[in-house]
């Protein structure tokens, strides 16, 4: 079963993808700046699926659940960040109907973060979480450019899990405790 797990951002989308008898993949795409349409970015997330599953048939995708971007959350937003937001997963959805995958799941960000680098006392701060899904992939032997290519890795390790797939990374990783806080 090939798993694609996503960090979903109109910046830096993060992917991780991998299948038993594969090497893993992952990285960045930059769907787009402050100046490029959501119709723009919609599409970019389109041609970059489309290019993974070209690759090899995607069954699965699980990607971070846009639960914190709404009004009223300690998340600053706006309209415009919202209606990307619910776009960008309305995309990975309808690609993932259309193209057949078996399972398309969205993850609370706390849920894959809690399986990935272990407890996190209240009120961790974004950006030491960030930090904490790098080093947690270093851990692993991963060695991603950015906090959103960890996250996707991160994702896609809960995924597994989930799917009770066994992929290499953590074949060694039964004895090595969670990051500590």
């Amino acid at each position: 079963m090939r798993v694609l797990g996503l960090d979903p951002s109109k910046r830096s989308m993060g992917w991780a993808l991998w299948a038993p008898g594969d090497q893993p993949a992952s990285g960045v795409w930059e769907l787009g700046s402050e100046l490029t349409s959501r119709g723009t970015v919609f599409a970019r997330v389109h041609e970059n699926m489309m290019a993974l599953h070209r690759l090899g048939e995607i069954e699965a995708v699980f990607y971070e659940d846009l639960v914190n971007i709404v009004p009223g959350s300690p998340v600053p937003t706006n309209k415009e960040s919202i209606l990307l937001a619910a776009g960008i997963a309305g995309h990975i959805e309808s690609f993932g109907d259309a193209m057949g995958f078996r399972i398309i799941r969205s993850v609370h960000q706390a849920t894959w973060r809690r399986h990935f680098i272990g407890k996190m006392p209240r009120g961790t701060k974004s950006v030491d979480l960030k930090a904490m899904a790098i080093e947690r992939c270093r851990q692993l032997g991963f060695r991603p450019t950015k906090h959103d290519q960890a996250e996707a890795i991160g994702i896609l390790d809960y995924a597994c899990d989930a799917l009770n797939l066994s992929p290499p990374w953590s074949a060694s990783e039964v004895l090595r405790p969670a990051l500590n806080l």
